[in-house]
């Protein structure tokens, strides 16, 4: 009866494969490996897609046909349509002769190997033990609760009008993010709690999911009683405003190569009914490759229930039905920022700032009724493009007669450009940022808050209601981050543990003394030093009854021959329960013994829950045990034998401890085995 709850349930179950990036890693297991729904399949043309040149492509392409797809045709076992195979078959024939092959020829293969994973093989999954391993992943996602502890925070990289934007780095990962800070007492100084509760709100809109390489986007949201933090993607080859300021005035065929990726960042952001509002060079960041993304969405908005109306974003790039107080409009706005911003690229000015001006209502003015002159040298595609962009009247805007970004990819400016290729990021740079250098301004030029400002600001239970909903952990955002990192390394180790505790003997049959019986090792770290105020890597091995401490090489290896730290389990008067925290760090197990403690943890907060509950088995098995040996020692030499532990030692064995090693050999002598 429930195992047909169980079934008749596991349509609602989440399916891995479709909605979690560490979902395949675990279901594609569940198939047969040489199927086309195997985890090998699954990892080869992940490979494909991302292979750099056409030979490359040929050459797997290839592979993948041969060891999977032929041999299903060979066997009569291939299900798939005959569209697929034709696809597929046409695409390598003709990649022998003009000797290219894109990147998405197996495209029509993705949909039907999950349609088939969503059957017999998903069945077989949610009985498995990778199902199990994906739910408690997923247990580890949902309890995620973030702290200025989970995070090493380096030197301020950013400042706006609420707060500053560090780099960081994710303690447990390692993974470097860019962390922006809000100032709680600085948004209510200014009234600025709905611009900071809608950055979340459009943040959260544009990063989950699939995500865009092409837009900073957020992975997790938490608060302090004094701040709002952001982490976000770090970009850390400076904006184009700065490069344009040190680099001067940018090529067209460099502008086509900004512009086709900012294009591809706002036809996401639009696809999720964000208009975006505030496009400038300033606000487009390059990572460390060259590559740009679309930063700070401060000025965002939601226009799929209702078009704004307010005229917000920065002047000499805000389009005329935005500076019409009370004029709806949608992302058309967008668009005419966009035609702004490449004409800066080209020309070094907004193309409505004319002689440096800085009045905001001449430019204004001319935003609104000036013709824009564009200068013979540009190329009729360029002028065509940009005329196209700048257009005052929404409908006759590119972008803005009914097909969105896919009428500004079409523009003849970029013909010739393959837009599956602009995604994948495979066009060079035109700039790579110096390596090693921060591609911004100086720490002391970015200056920092008057704290002066604040002082008279108190934050109300009430202010502090406001965040309530505030933290947020983007799932797939997660996922993909402990996949490049820690993943793996995470689930081998875990398989060694579940491989020992299912060869781990029962009962009367431990030996304590076997020299081969050790339950699980690996890296941990450990409180010493005076007054213990240090951590120092140890690698700890962890036997039925007793831990071993070795001190690592610098090369990460174990010296053979050194000196060990050896505690028996009889030594250790209890391991607590809860985690503890201990100079820094938040997840710390500790053992009490008679006189002092061990402390251990890790960051790697996985491994760490196993660490725990494999020394709190160990040391609840080792307990039992000794119970065990009690009892046989009595009906051996009766219940008054001498040295035997009574009831009150029993509560304390720690006093009692020589008797019971005494007991101890005794049992493991031949003559007791029986």
């Amino acid at each position: 009866m429930d195992g047909e709850k169980l079934r008749c349930h596991s349509d609602n179950r989440p399916q891995p494969h479709q909605v979690e990036p560490a979902g395949p890693s675990f279901i594609h297991h569940a198939a047969p490996p040489t199927t086309l729904a195997g985890y090998g399949t699954s990892n080869m043309i992940k490979r494909f897609q991302k292979l750099e040149t056409d030979e490359e492509r040929i050459k797997e392409g290839r592979q993948i046909y041969d060891t999977f797809i032929m041999k299903e045709l060979l066997s009569q076992s291939h299900t798939y349509p005959k569209s697929a195979v034709e696809y597929v078959q046409e695409a390598l024939t003709a990649a022998q002769k003009t000797r290219k092959l894109d990147a998405d020829i197996f495209e029509p293969y993705i949909n039907e190997i999950c349609n088939s994973l969503r059957g017999h093989i998903f069945d077989k999954f949610i009985d498995s033990e990778k199902y199990t391993r994906f739910c408690q992943w997923k247990n580890l996602e949902l309890n995620i609760n973030l702290t200025m502890n989970d995070f090493s925070v380096h030197r301020i990289i950013g400042r706006g009008g609420f707060g500053e934007v560090y780099g960081c780095r994710k303690a447990d990962t390692g993974k470097m993010y860019a962390m922006k800070c809000l100032d709680k007492k600085r948004i209510k100084m200014k009234g600025g709690e709905t611009l900071a509760l809608n950055e979340r709100i459009m943040l959260s809109l544009v990063s989950t999911g699939e995500g865009s390489p092409f837009i900073v986007c957020m992975t997790y949201a938490f608060q302090t009683p004094e701040k709002l933090c952001f982490i976000l993607d770090l970009m850390n080859g400076g904006d184009l405003h700065y490069h344009l300021s040190q680099h001067g005035v940018f090529t067209e065929k460099e502008v086509r190569f900004y512009a086709a990726e900012v294009i591809l960042g706002l036809e996401h952001m639009h696809s999720r009914y964000v208009v975006y509002r505030d496009l400038k060079p300033a606000n487009i960041l390059l990572d460390e490759n060259g590559h740009v993304r679309i930063s700070d969405l401060g000025l965002a908005c939601d226009f799929s229930k209702k078009k704004p109306i307010a005229s917000v974003g920065t002047h000499g790039y805000m389009a005329p039905e935005v500076l019409q107080k009370g004029t709806p409009y949608d992302s058309s706005a967008d668009w005419f920022s966009f035609g702004c911003m490449l004409y800066k690229l080209l020309k070094g000015h907004s193309p409505f700032r004319q002689h440096k001006t800085k009045d905001k209502h001449e430019i204004d003015r001319m935003t609104m009724t000036m013709n824009v002159d564009l200068p013979e040298s540009m190329s009729i595609e360029m002028k065509t493009l940009l005329e196209g962009l700048l257009r005052r009247d929404v409908d006759d805007r590119l972008g803005c007669r009914g097909r969105g970004a896919q009428e500004v990819k079409e523009h003849p400016f970029f013909k010739g450009l393959d837009w599956v290729q602009v995604y994948l990021q495979k066009y060079s740079p035109p700039l790579i940022p110096p390596k090693g250098e921060v591609n911004a301004a100086d720490a002391f030029d970015i200056g920092s808050f008057d704290e002066e400002d604040t002082k008279g600001i108190k934050l109300t239970e009430a202010d502090q209601d406001l965040y309530k909903n505030f933290p947020l952990v983007v799932s797939e955002r997660w996922q993909h981050e402990v996949a490049e990192t820690v993943f793996e390394a995470i689930n081998v180790d875990t398989d060694k543990l579940e491989m020992k505790r299912k060869q781990k003997p029962k009962g009367d049959e431990v030996d304590l003394a076997g020299p081969t019986d050790c339950i699980v090792e690996g890296e941990v770290l450990k409180l010493g030093g005076p007054f213990n105020q240090s951590w120092s890597k140890k690698h700890l091995k962890l036997y039925p009854n007793r831990l071993e401490f070795y001190q690592k090489a610098r090369d990460g290896s174990v010296p053979k021959g050194k000196a060990v730290e050896l505690y028996s389990m009889l030594d250790i008067k209890e391991v607590v329960p809860e985690f503890q925290k201990y100079q820094k760090m938040e997840n710390c197990i500790v053992l009490n013994l008679k006189t002092d403690k061990i402390i251990i943890t890790s960051p790697d907060k996985v491994l760490i829950n196993q660490w725990k509950d494999e020394i709190i088995q160990g040391f609840n098995l080792s307990t039992q045990i000794v119970a065990t040996m009690n009892k046989k020692a009595s009906k051996l030499y009766g219940s008054d034998l001498p040295g035997s532990p009574s009831s009150e030692s029993l509560r304390n064995p720690l006093e009692h401890r020589n008797r019971l090693r005494l007991v101890a050999t005794c049992l493991s002598s031949p003559c007791l085995q029986g």
